[in-house]
């Protein structure tokens, strides 16, 4: 216990200690024998009167301590001084504070980390009795780590809700050190202006569209380099260009069928073959098809399942999907096979004991042929079509029907030529069928047009894909229809060029063919993209800057998105100078680490 009291302070001796319901209250006093006066200077050695202070420090064995220390006040022996008296200070704890340093400290570390709430909560449990408005006053205590201005040269800044569409913040992040430099509780021009003004030697400041920031940066730092971001202006452009597709393009895009028809036939034809078949099958069938190079999106097709319940099947242990292959007949049957097991068992073991067939029959009640087949060393108790389906009147012409379905032949039609062919049941399941087999198909084909060409649907919310992924990316839609849509959608292909222009230019940073692009893009006479290229002229350099260099505002993305939980940690119960030093607080030790 000595060495932990001398940790605290070298000068303070240990004397007793008394631990009761999980609190330990440690009595100590001091061997200093000159003290200083804290408001002149002058040393004395003449005490006054003592008396007891307690407080509280870092927890000792999972008990809470209470330091009761015999304080000492002096008499000040400097005729010049205010105060007569004095009461002894020491460098671990405040004046007139109730917690050590230490123990501050380590309330504040654990404060940054979650809500004023929870840390009250977990430090009442084992470490110090404190509630939520103390450890809050602690943090706003706490002093922000101090950042030497003249040394940030490149920066990058945005805004953030301090509450949503009520008031808004700016941040700024260190282009070069990843390190959050500062927050204000504002985005107004005034405020920023000054904000900037502080920084005295930026040189390099990356930001998105804001005309705000623009005017700010230019009246703070009309030299400074002002970088527009990528992403930002990618994000405007495909923004506009999907605005102006939803009014061109309907919900369900259809375009004539391309070659892949014959393939997607097939996989129509197979699926039904697959829809009836049991889960275990199903599952045979997923392995096979695996082995052949088949992705999951045609497995499931092909096999008529939900790609869902795919991922589920394939997840379970082999188990768990035993358990799921086993339906209730099968639980039914298993028990039944189970129960004439035990009658086979029974019949063979009163014959080995010597009993003759007729004394087996009367003792177990059955009859003398079953009997004989008990007895029998091949009889299996599994009935011989157990498994089986029997074939319904409809089976034997349904490869029929598929042919006069695909050849585009009336209902009415089809159902005399199979009466005709000998089938004797009912039009009814027929026409069940036949609708049957149009829903399904109608997941990759439309009617046909007048002219009889075959058409398919395309999801509008698919072709948008094509503006953020190249097709190569786009499994869902082929290239060759791809190009179908281009050729039945010419504005759609002019479009599609004019953006992945856009993006190559970024991306390879060809500065030289931006004038040129501008010029193709407004010859296109489309409001949308107008209106995108209206705001790129007037924010024309920094977008100028944005191709030519590899700064952008991904540092200060990733930063909002911190302090976005840091304030849901929060419950948004706190003050803007207090989430301010948490997430600072919570920068130096990212640094320190």
């Amino acid at each position: 216990m000595d060495e932990f009291i001398k940790q605290l302070d070298p000068n303070l001796d240990y004397i007793s200690h008394e631990i009761k319901d999980g609190k330990c209250y440690i009595t100590v006093t001091s061997n200093r024998k000159e003290v200083t006066c804290p408001f002149c200077g002058w040393p004395s050695s003449r005490i006054h009167s003592t008396y007891n202070r307690t407080f509280q420090d870092l927890p000792v064995q999972g008990n809470k301590v209470f330091i009761i220390i015999r304080n000492r006040k002096f008499f000040c022996d400097n005729s010049d001084c205010n105060h007569t008296t004095f009461a002894e200070r020491f460098d671990f704890i405040s004046y007139k504070a109730k917690k050590t340093r230490r123990l501050e400290d380590e309330i504040v570390r654990l404060s940054i980390n979650c809500s004023s709430i929870t840390a009250s909560k977990i430090l009442k449990e084992n470490v110090v009795d404190i509630g939520k408005s103390t450890v809050c006053n602690l943090l706003k205590k706490k002093e922000t780590p101090v950042i030497d201005k003249k040394t940030i040269t490149a920066v990058c800044i945005d805004d953030f809700a301090i509450k949503k569409r009520r008031s808004y913040g700016t941040i700024m992040v260190d282009i070069f050190t990843h390190q959050i430099l500062d927050m204000i509780d504002s985005r107004d021009y005034e405020t920023v202006c000054e904000w900037l003004k502080s920084y005295p030697n930026l040189r390099i400041i990356s930001r998105d569209g804001s005309v705000t920031y623009n005017n700010a940066i230019t009246g703070a730092h009309p030299e400074a380099l002002q970088i527009s971001d990528r992403f930002h202006l990618l994000k405007n452009l495909t923004s506009y260009v999907t605005e102006y597709l939803k009014k061109r393009l309907k919900p369900q895009v259809s375009i004539q069928s391309v070659s892949q028809e014959i393939k997607e036939v097939e996989t129509i034809k197979q699926a039904n073959e697959n829809r009836k078949l049991t889960l275990k099958e199903k599952y045979e069938k997923i392995k096979q098809l695996s082995l052949e190079g088949r992705c999951k999106t045609e497995i499931c097709r092909s096999l008529n399942m939900d790609i869902r319940a795919y991922d589920k099947l394939i997840a379970m242990t082999p188990e768990e999907r035993e358990k799921l292959f086993q339906t209730k007949n099968m639980i039914i049957h298993e028990e039944k096979v189970k129960q004439k097991m035990e009658r086979i068992n029974e019949v063979r073991e009163l014959k080995r004991i010597g009993l003759s067939n007729i004394e087996i029959s009367r003792r177990t009640g059955l009859d003398r042929k079953t009997v004989r087949r008990y007895l029998d060393e091949n009889f299996n108790p599994v009935h011989a079509s157990y498994g089986k389906k029997r074939n319904g009147k409809l089976t034997p012409y349904i490869k029929t029907i598929d042919e006069y379905l695909e050849r585009g032949m009336m209902g009415s039609y089809i159902v005399e030529k199979i009466h005709e062919m000998g089938y004797d049941g009912s039009s009814s399941t027929v026409r069940h069928y036949m609708t049957d087999w149009k829903k399904r198909r109608k997941k990759y084909y439309d009617r046909s047009r007048e002219d009889g060409t075959k058409t398919e649907i395309i999801k509008r919310e698919n072709i948008f894909k094509l503006l953020y992924h190249p097709i190569e990316k786009v499994k869902i839609i082929s290239e060759k229809q791809f190009e179908m849509i281009c050729k039945e959608y010419p504005f759609f292909e002019k479009i599609y060029k004019i953006t992945w222009e856009f993006k190559d230019m970024l991306t390879n940073k060809n500065i030289e063919a931006f004038d040129k692009w501008i010029e193709r893009a407004k010859n296109l006479n489309i409001p949308e993209i107008n209106s995108f290229i209206n705001g790129v002229e007037r924010d024309m350099e920094a977008v100028r800057n944005a191709i030519k260099y590899e700064y952008s505002n991904g540092l200060v993305e990733g930063c909002i998105n911190k302090l976005k939980v840091i304030k849901r940690i929060m419950y948004g119960r706190c003050s803007f100078e207090t989430l301010k030093t948490k997430i600072l607080q919570l920068e130096k030790m990212r640094l320190f680490n």
